[in-house]
């Protein structure tokens, strides 16, 4: 009887030793990542807050009416349903209806029109202090060319859905802040409370 029951065993384990041992490397795999990022400290958990020492600036609206559609996130993973894939998202997106006004958010000199696949049409804007301004998925007819100077408030182009890589958001702006050539949130610099 005995016999009988080891040599159950063994065919057992060779019918299903592999899966078996397969699940528990994979159920101790799943331990060991649950348990390092429940020990990590807070300030690990989420890098997107990172303090960022910037001037004290305080940009105007770049829309009339501004309704957030996708935040900034340095490194947390926000889903892109245009590509499919799960991706950093280091602008803030505003819906807004194709063809509306958008402002410059601070006096400043174009340094940049340009079109890009991904990104669709792109107005960079250097408003001083290492601090420019990046405006995506502009429309087609940008009215403004570079070395142009414009002043807070004035109209640098209009809403459109140019932007390939975001093109099931729909029409909206695609803003982007670069400090001393690193992105930031443009969180920093606007007036979003009750955006």
């Amino acid at each position: 009887m005995q016999a009988n029951k080891k040599a159950s065993l063994i065919n057992f384990m060779k019918k299903y030793g592999y899966w078996i041992g397969l699940g528990l490397s994979i159920a101790v795999l799943i331990t060991i990542i649950t348990v390092a990022v429940v020990a990590r400290p807070a300030s690990q958990v989420e890098d997107d807050f990172t303090p960022v020492d910037t001037p004290e600036i305080s940009f105007s609206n770049p829309l009339t009416e501004m309704e957030m559609m996708k935040n900034y996130s340095n490194s947390a993973l926000q889903y892109n349903s245009t590509l499919n894939l799960w991706q950093a998202h280091k602008a803030v997106d505003f819906a807004a209806e194709e063809g509306t006004d958008v402002y410059a958010v601070m006096d400043g000199k174009v340094t940049e029109v340009t079109y890009n696949y991904l990104m669709g049409n792109i107005v960079k804007l250097d408003v001083g202090g290492g601090i420019t301004v990046v405006y995506a998925s502009l429309a087609e007819d940008v009215p403004v060319s570079v070395g142009d100077e414009v002043t807070k408030g004035s109209v640098i182009g209009k809403v459109g859905n140019t932007a390939k890589s975001e093109a099931n958001d729909g029409a909206h702006l695609h803003l982007e802040v670069l400090l001393d050539g690193e992105s930031v949130d443009p969180a920093l610099y606007l007036d979003l409370a009750e955006k």
